[in-house]
């Protein structure tokens, strides 16, 4: 499949501050999160349009109030809209460039990633791993493995971004917990079971419940001084994100990732990524507020963090 050329568009300084509810600060230097999207779908397996996604969610974003559903106000928290990552004609050949920016966000911020397909975060996840000490823990909430060594004969095929990272000095096999999983490679299940990888399918949290399945992954990272949090919109059944590349049936509720987000205030949560809104194959922009919901609760994590730390300078 042909990359994607990514659309020439202009922001007005009106719309850049009224994105992200308001909360955006274009001019801060000190951004508490910092947003990069990656319009890119080359990647994708089957059918194309997370290229749009980005765009499509910041431009929603405006609608949404900085308050959460539990009343918490986000009003202290700063955030930065990079805007959408240039990369031309080749995506592959841009990754050393991706890997330098995000590595420059994470100096003093949250990085948040926007997709595109999920193979995006190959740069991004090796940005977090180069920049590492110590070993981290990655949370890939997501209805595929996508740990594919190859699929249709590329290692950058969406279906492989979870493999490429388990080569990658900081991120493990020991270290990776799946979430919301229903849709096996045999490769990737082979992957899996090699490797005594932990893994949720949908089914067990169905079963089990999320705040139980959140409370064992927080006693299993609890030891670990850095967590990620890969999220794959299609980890949600298609009755809540219709518009995604591969929509598998069975999957999580919003409400459960929802919840899932909230739980992990428990862990020291430092990026994340949010890919694959296809808005082309959306519903009445279903799926892509659904990611603003998601992405709100990403804000909310910051923001506890943010003022936990406050307040423990105060005393």
């Amino acid at each position: 499949m042909q990359p994607v050329k990514q659309k020439e568009k202009t922001t007005t300084l009106v719309e850049k501050t009224e994105i992200w509810a308001g909360l955006n600060q274009p001019d801060t230097d000190t951004p508490d999160i910092s947003i990069l999207g990656l319009p890119y779908d080359g990647a994708a397996c089957f059918r194309p349009g997370a290229a749009e996604g980005p765009d499509r969610i910041r431009s929603l974003s405006s609608e949404i109030p900085a308050v959460l559903e539990t009343g918490e106000v986000l009003s202290g928290l700063s955030i930065r809209d990079e805007g959408d990552f240039v990369f031309g004609d080749d995506f592959v050949s841009a990754h050393p460039r991706i890997e330098t920016q995000i590595t420059q966000q994470l100096a003093g911020s949250f990085p948040l990633t926007l997709g595109g397909d999920h193979s995006v975060v190959i740069p991004v996840h090796r940005a977090f791993s180069q920049r590492a000490t110590e070993e981290i823990g990655m949370i890939f909430i997501d209805a595929h493995a996508d740990l594919s060594d190859q699929f249709q004969g590329s290692p950058y095929s969406n279906a492989c971004p979870l493999r490429r990272a388990m080569e990658t000095e900081h991120f493990s096999p020991e270290n990776t917990i799946l979430v919301g999983t229903r849709c096996l490679e045999p490769a990737g299940l082979r992957y899996i079971k090699e490797n005594q990888m932990k893994m949720f399918p949908a089914y067990e949290v169905s079963e089990r419940g999320i705040q139980v399945i959140a409370d064992e992954m927080i006693t299993a990272f609890s030891g670990l001084s850095n967590v990620y949090l890969s999220i794959d919109i299609d980890v949600l059944d298609p009755a809540f994100a219709p518009g995604t590349g591969i929509p598998d049936a069975g999957g999580l509720c919003t409400r459960d990732v929802i919840t899932l987000i909230r739980a992990l205030d428990a862990l020291p949560v430092i990026g994340s990524d949010l890919v694959e809104v296809a808005p082309p194959l959306d519903i009445s922009d279903i799926t892509s507020f659904a990611a603003l919901r998601i992405i709100t609760e990403l804000f909310g994590l910051v923001a506890r963090r943010k003022q936990r730390k406050e307040r423990t300078t105060l005393l």
